[in-house]
Order: C-alpha cells, then structure tokens, then sequence
C-alpha cells in the first residue's frame, strides 16, 4: 500500500513546512489541500516556488481536494462551479497532481431522471478534466440524499463511462454511511481514481462526525479488509491519508507527521 498524507491532516500551516516534514517523516507523496494552496498563493508565492518546495523535498502531488457543485449546478449556478473548477483543474496541471476530488451535490429529494442527468454532466466535467490532463474522483458523502453511498457513485460513475471519471473512495464515509460491503461489488464496472484513508472512533454512528477521524488503528474499521476488496476492485493507487483532528493540528509538525507515517505504515 502507497500511502500519501492530504495537506489538510496537518492542518493550515506553513506550505514548505508542512512539505518538509512530511517528507522528513517518510511520506513521497501528497494529496494537496488546495483552500490552503491558493492561500499560500495569495500571500505572495508563485505556482513555481509551490512546484519547487514539493520537488526539493521528494514530494510528488498524487492528488488535490476539492471541486464540488459541478454535478447538478445549472445556469449562474453552473457557470461559477464550472469557472472555480476551471482554475482548480489549470492549478491541479501545473502542480502536476493528476487526480483532484469533486464532492458529490444533488437534490434532497432526487429522482432517477436527476441521475440521468448527473450521468451526463459527469461526461461533461470528465471531458474538462481530460482536457487539463486530469481525472475526476466523484466522492459519495455519507448522509448525502444524492450521492451517499458507493454503490450509487460507482453506479453513475459506471453510466458516465469517461476514462478521466471515477470514484474516490472515503473510508470515514464508507462506514459512517448506509453503504454495505456488498457495494464493492459495484465497482466491477467503475474506476476507483483515489482513495482517502482514515479509521473512525467506537461510537455510534448515529453521532458520528469528521471530528471522530482518527489515525488507521485507532478506531474500528476494519481496515485490511476493506483494503483487500479495493485491490480486488483493481485499485492501485495511493491511500491519502484525510483526517480533520485537532490533536494533531495543535502538535508540533515533526511529531504530527510522524504519527500519521507511523499509523499508516500500520497497513503496509
């Protein structure tokens, strides 16, 4: 397993420091954050010196988070998704990170024709995307009425049938979800294009949260099982390691980026 560690697991801090002790801790590759890369951007540095921080230190950007809204969008609507993915995807090509997320969006009372259409749009954004050299991840959100389960992303995934569109894989959505281990028999006829790691907290999943993110080992997913069935599925790719827990943000980076090499060499 080739894990890779998101931006956002050690939190909005400094670019290069963030990079540096990834790196220092064992990671070669990032998922890129790209709120805070467009902040880091904003203050002064260019798309050079950003390229040239993830170079220096051994760092390869696999993937970057997020797009969302270009499903269903329509009208104004559409058009301000569609320009914001636009820069996203041109920032994604220069950054050299080939697959970027796009968070599932819908109705909340959706219909099958709403899918239908979904179904074509994603043909649209996978032909955007093909043009900036990238592939889109449709990420199912757990509690999502439109797009909350695997089995439904891989089924549009599946219907779009575009090479630069596929799933990407939440373990923290997974199972805080109604998705079933079942689902993964739909993924024979969809891409998954990245896969986000994380373990979820023994509490019930009525209450579960992204604060209940905890590191691969801590908490009770099983894990090497679902891990098995991805690769069953085909994938071999990067596990990107998505977590939003303050604990770690409020450590010291050396150690917060040690810990999650630690916890995700658990798997390996």
């Amino acid at each position: 397993m080739r894990a890779c560690i998101n931006q956002v697991t050690l939190g909005e801090r400094d670019f290069r420091q963030v990079v540096e002790a990834s790196a220092r801790a064992g990671f070669t590759a990032m998922e890129l954050w790209l709120p805070y890369v467009e902040g880091y951007l904003a203050a002064g540095h260019s798309v050079s010196d950003a390229r040239a921080v993830l170079s220096d230190n051994g760092v390869a950007a696999v993937g970057a988070c997020f797009v969302m809204g270009l499903l269903c969008s329509t009208a104004e609507g559409k058009r301000e998704t569609f320009d914001l993915a636009k820069a996203r995807f041109e920032l994604c090509q220069e950054l050299g990170a080939p697959v970027i997320a796009c968070v599932g969006d819908g109705p909340d009372e959706p219909t099958p024709e709403d899918y239908r259409r979904a179904a074509e749009r994603a043909r649209e954004v996978g032909d955007l995307a093909w043009s900036f050299g990238l592939t889109v991840g449709i990420e199912f959100v757990a509690g999502f009425r439109f797009l909350g389960t695997l089995a439904t992303a891989a089924r549009l995934v599946a219907e779009a049938d575009h090479p630069h569109v596929g799933v990407l894989f939440d373990v923290f959505h997974f199972w805080a979800g109604r998705s079933k281990m079942a689902d993964f028999d739909e993924l024979a006829d969809a891409q998954v294009a990245l896969v986000h790691l994380n373990d979820v907290a023994d509490v019930p999943r009525e209450t579960v949260t992204d604060a209940q993110r905890v590191l691969p080992g801590d908490g009770v997913v099983p894990l090497p099982d679902i891990i098995a069935r991805l690769r069953a599925a085909g994938y071999d790719g990067c596990y990107s390691l998505e977590l939003f827990d303050e604990t770690l943000w409020q450590l010291e980076l050396p150690e917060a980026a040690s810990r999650a090499w630690a916890a995700c060499q658990r798997l390996s």
